[in-house]
């Protein structure tokens, strides 16, 4: 138990109380002594006083404004953990062995900074066990403090601290549990009339004094929330957060008088901010001597709204005697407290009442804000009720003028439909009637540049051929040879916009250096800018010296058309320089930037923006010094569009043009197979393109040396070959060229050249596309789907060069597809290759077959022409062969088996068997019979049967026979092959 009284203000403590224990023997001194908190301090002549008594009026402390309390505390050795509870009337700050604990408002000397807070706090009390301890406090009073007796319960002129156990945490006194239930109330009337008015807002925005008064009520939330729980906090921090947040309440006036004002659309003067101004009265510190001050700025808000809800009374406003009603109660309840506090008249033990009157005091305004607004709400939707009714009855006029307009504009919907329907179906004639026009302008223009091509390739070709014979006049060969490239370059070029307007011409990326290629395809203008006189110059800057994928074909065109446009109007003495620079992206080469200007005499600036329409020509009068027609520079325009790269063109009368040009390219790819470019040797004079693509059947290629002229052919057969095609002269000149290393059956059509083949079973066939009554197309499909001619190969020699004609022939079976007009030597050369091929193909599999057992199927070579070698036992042999052996195999013991009676079974001729098999496998029917039985035998031989076994299963009539017949072929007797370790693959 805790001992008082003993001695003068010593305290001593072994255990505490349940109910606490009040610290009431101090030692106390009036003034600032600078050493108050010091443990050390001898404090034994300070006066004794006990603090909960009625310290304020002792006159030594009301003469100093400011002293100290010490009280000296001596803990026993089971003493548990501390609490504190203070009530105070004074700011103070709590001192325990020289250390600050806690602060209590503003202490100072001078009255006027005293500012006291909050008259009760608890907070632990670090005593240690079985220790001496010193519990000092620093407090100040200031005048006329006072904390309102009747609502404490307490004596506020007193300072008590009352010691607790921390295990058992007291009820901290005082707490009126009326003032908890009232604040509790008010929270809920606040929060209820926040949603309210923030629901009204939302649904009727446009009066914003909701949004207002929802704005005051959350405000008045947070305070009374706030002032709620600061009377049960227990820490200090909490306390003063707490405290904080209820001084929000002072918002609440200001958005009152914002409201009135936003209510009854009054305009905001000097009053409104005078009002609004005067709330920070509670934040300034008036000195004693002008407390009078509090109650001026007070009282100014409340005679602001009564003058309002006056103004607005004698406007006769929409509710304004309700809200002068809540002004005046608000004015009033005020009024009478002040007179109760003047005079000193307590409520005693009716605190429900005094709560009540000032929780009305506190709502009376906001409440009769709220029915004001609740009753504007109830007229607007009256109004709106009323509106609505208005809106419905014009709203059936309406609608029923509307069903009257409805019909009339449905009878003048069907006429105007009618009238459209008529006009659409001529438009769609029209249509039609412009689509096969155009159909037949561009079937009429491919199929005349195709008509050109045959009559160029009996120009072209033999031109060729007389260029290489030196008894002919040189020069004016070349000036036809040279001539008739240049009209084969004009009919490719418009073959080239028919393409691109059928949108059948596709992207072909090859792989190169796109430096080389540019400065080759220059190359081929270097002599024609000599003889004029003309620098022709190549600069690359910057370009890494390193592969690309680009559109070799359609890069050569484009630069091709505009190089030889710059040398056309480039003057003698002046000069061609093409500039090439990479495009980079994140240090990647992504396209090519190309710049090609020349010093001639440019273009005028009302012709500038039409140089890539096509067939226009900036000077079109019958007497222009320069030749064209006008479709070069629009197939550059097309090709770059194609490509997904920019042209420009600037140009001046006199000075020259400059043409730049962005070409992309992409970067080659170590796993994408992308074929490289096939350079060719120019010609002497070729002013044509001089690369192609892989597959690109050009009409020029590069002088054949006179080795490659020369056909080896096979000495012990001559490749015959079949010529299908329309044209008389074309086809007589390739009889000609061709009957010196093959032997060459012709046909004019299809249908004869069907029966040709045949009939004669040719190795190769030779054929045109367009030809009357059979083409080219349906020609090869017959050779490749008829099993007596699948193996005969088919070559097209055809003026169509689109690419969807190309890859049609391949899809029907075409071996290979050369365009005309064609170069004589590119045309020996893919003959030769093809019947080398083939004679080297049987060939290898002739020693094959000859093995003495049966091998794996041989790889094909690349490249290779014709069918696959198949041996008894493959998995998958040619479907010929393998009704070959099926037959020979179903009769292998018969020894009357012969080549008339293979042909009978297989249904054919014995003429188209011998040509057949010997074009598959270089071997005539009789042997491929005997080494088949052979290649049996020794399969037999193998299995473990005896010599007359075998000779009689594979069909010989004697041992002896067999013997010598397997002895000439395999260097072995039967009995030593059977003994022999020959490894069977």
């Amino acid at each position: 138990m805790a001992s008082a009284q003993i001695p003068s203000a010593v305290v001593s403590l072994t255990e505490l109380p349940g109910d606490g224990l009040l610290l009431t023997d101090w030692r106390f001194r009036p003034g600032n002594d600078p050493n108050g908190d010091n443990p050390q301090l001898d404090d034994r002549q300070w006066d004794s006083i006990d603090p909960t008594k009625d310290i304020r009026d002792l006159p030594q402390l009301q003469r100093a404004g400011i002293g100290w309390l010490r009280l000296h505390i001596t803990t026993g050795d089971r003493l548990p953990p501390t609490m504190l509870y203070a009530f105070q009337s004074v700011a103070s700050e709590v001192y325990l062995d020289g250390q600050l604990l806690y602060r209590f408002g503003t202490v100072s000397t001078n009255p006027d900074y005293v500012r006291a807070y909050n008259p009760n706090a608890a907070f632990s009390l670090p005593l240690r066990p079985a220790s001496e301890h010193i519990l000092a406090v620093r407090f100040a009073c200031e005048p006329g403090l006072d904390y309102n007796r009747t609502y404490l319960r307490w004596d506020a002129a007193a300072v008590q601290f009352r010691l607790f156990s921390a295990t058992a945490l007291p009820a901290v006194l005082p707490i009126s549990l009326q003032a908890a239930y009232l604040d509790t109330v008010k929270i809920g009337i606040s929060l209820i009339l926040f949603i309210l008015h923030l629901s009204l807002f939302f649904a009727y925005r446009t009066q914003r004094a909701n949004g207002y008064a929802a704005a005051m009520y959350l405000i008045l939330s947070l305070a009374f929330l706030a002032k709620t729980m600061n009377s049960a906090a227990h820490s200090m921090d909490l306390r003063m957060v707490l405290h904080y947040i209820s001084m929000i309440d002072a918002g609440v006036p200001c958005i009152a008088i914002l409201t009135f004002y936003s209510l009854f659309n009054f305009r905001k003067g000097w009053f409104f901010w005078l009002a609004i101004g005067s709330v920070g009265h509670r934040f300034i510190p008036f000195p004693a001597d002008y407390q009078w001050a509090y109650v001026v700025f007070s009282y100014y808000l409340q005679l602001e709204l009564l003058r309002l809800s006056v103004v607005a009374t004698r406007r006769k406003l929409l509710g304004s005697r309700i809200v002068a009603v809540g002004v005046f109660c608000n004015l009033g309840v005020l009024v009478g407290f002040s007179l109760m506090s003047a005079l000193n008249v307590s409520f005693g033990g009716n605190e429900w009442l005094y709560h009540s009157l000032f929780m009305m005091a506190f709502l009376c305004i906001p409440l009769t804000l709220s029915l004001r607004l609740a009753l504007e709400h109830g007229w607007i939707n009256r109004q709106l009720v009323a509106r609505l009714q208005d809106v419905e009855t014009l709203s059936a006029r309406n609608l029923a003028q509307q069903q009257e307009q409805q019909q009339i504009l449905a009878r003048q919907n069907e006429a105007l439909e009618q009238q459209v329907a008529e006009r659409t179906q001529k438009l769609r004639q029209q249509a039609n009637q412009l689509q096969e026009l155009d159909q037949v302008k561009s079937r009429f223009v491919t199929n005349l540049t195709h008509e050109f091509r045959t009559p160029l390739s009996l120009i072209i070709s033999p031109v060729e051929k007389l260029l290489q014979d030196s008894r002919f006049d040189r020069p004016m060969l070349t000036t036809v040879q040279r001539n008739a490239g240049q009209l084969l370059r004009l009919i490719n070029q418009l073959l080239d916009l028919s393409k691109l307007e059928s949108h059948y011409m596709a992207v072909s990326p090859v792989q190169g250096n796109v430096a080389d290629f540019i400065r080759q395809t220059m190359a081929v203008f270097q002599r024609s800018a000599t003889q004029n006189g003309v620098t022709l110059t190549c600069v690359v800057a910057d370009l890494p010296q390193q592969e690309h994928l680009f559109d070799a074909d359609k890069w050569e065109k484009i630069l091709s058309n505009l190089l030889a446009n710059a040398l056309k109007f480039t003057t003698s003495g002046g000069h061609v320089t093409l500039t090439i620079m990479p495009v980079l992206a994140a240090g990647e080469v992504t396209g090519v930037h190309i710049e090609l200007a020349d010093s001639g005499i440019g273009i005028a600036p009302e012709h500038l923006p039409h140089i890539f329409d096509r067939f226009y020509q900036a000077d079109a009068s019958n007497t222009r010094a320069y030749e064209g027609t006008g479709i070069g520079l629009a197939l550059v325009n097309e090709l770059v569009g194609l490509l997904g790269g920019t042209i420009a063109v600037e140009s001046a009368l006199g000075v020259g043009t400059t043409c730049r040009l962005m070409l992309p390219v992409l970067p080659v790819s170590a796993t994408v197979d992308t074929p490289k470019i096939n350079w060719r040797v120019p010609e002497p004079g070729d002013a044509l393109p001089i690369v192609f693509s892989p597959g690109d059947a050009s009409p020029f290629v590069s002088s054949v040396p006179a080795a490659l002229n020369e056909h080896s052919v096979d000495n012990q057969s001559v490749s015959r070959i079949l010529i299908v095609e329309d044209n008389h002269e074309l086809r007589a000149f390739l009889v000609g060229e061709l009957s010196a290393a093959y032997t060459v059956f012709q046909a004019a059509d299809g249908v004869a050249g069907w029966a040709i083949a045949r009939a004669e079973l040719p190795d190769i066939v030779l054929t045109d596309v367009m030809m009357p009554r059979m083409d080219g197309y349906q020609l090869t499909r017959l050779i490749k789907e008829n099993p007596d001619t699948d193996h005969i190969a088919v070559v097209m020699l055809t003026a169509k060069t689109a690419q969807p004609s190309r890859m049609e022939g391949l899809q029907r079976g075409a071996d290979d597809y050369l365009t005309k007009p064609f170069s004589v030597a590119e045309l020996h050369l893919r003959l030769h290759n093809l019947t080398t091929r083939q004679q080297k193909l049987g060939e290898h599999y002739r020693q094959q077959f000859a093995l003495p057992a049966a091998l794996p199927i041989p790889e094909a070579l690349p490249g290779e022409v014709g069918v696959a070698m198949d041996f008894p036992g493959d998995a998958s042999p040619d479907p010929f062969l393998r009704r070959i052996y099926e037959t020979l195999d179903q009769h292998l013991d018969d020894p009357t088996i012969s080549v008339d009676w293979l042909a009978d079974q297989l249904a054919m001729s014995r003429k188209t068997l011998y040509r057949k098999v010997q074009s598959l496998i270089q071997l005539p029917p009789a042997d491929l019979i005997r080494q088949y039985r052979l290649r049996r035998a020794a399969e037999l031989l193998r299995a473990g049967h005896n010599v007359a076994e075998t000779a009689d299963l594979v069909g010989f009539n004697t041992p002896s026979h067999f013997s010598i017949v397997f002895k000439d072929f395999y260097q072995k007797t039967p009995t030593e092959f059977a003994g022999s370790r020959v490894k069977i693959g």
